[in-house]
């Protein structure tokens, strides 16, 4: 699974290692948890992110197994698909 955040899609990162999203066509916003701000800056680092880079990059931050990771990815990935903010490429 490739996956491709929208252009419209901004993040503010917060002090407490947090941050929010705002798609700017559809003025939603979405609050992001440490891990959550982690994974958004995994999209920034690559524009083009798989669903494997994304549980092997939040396994490497924080203390979590890989299936814990790929539920919460997966998570991740359904709530943002939702408000517009990234898509599936393949």
């Amino acid at each position: 699974m490739i996956l491709e955040k929208s252009a419209q899609t901004v993040f503010t990162p917060l002090e407490d290692g947090s941050g929010v999203l705002l798609n700017l066509q559809t003025l939603f916003y979405y609050n992001l948890n440490r891990t959550g701000a982690a994974l958004w800056q995994e999209f920034e680092r690559n524009s083009q992110p798989t669903l494997n880079s994304l549980i092997e990059a939040i396994c490497k931050r924080f203390d979590v197994t890989e299936d814990g990771a790929r539920r919460e990815v997966l998570d991740f990935i359904e709530r943002l698909k939702e408000f517009k903010m990234i898509r599936v490429v393949e």
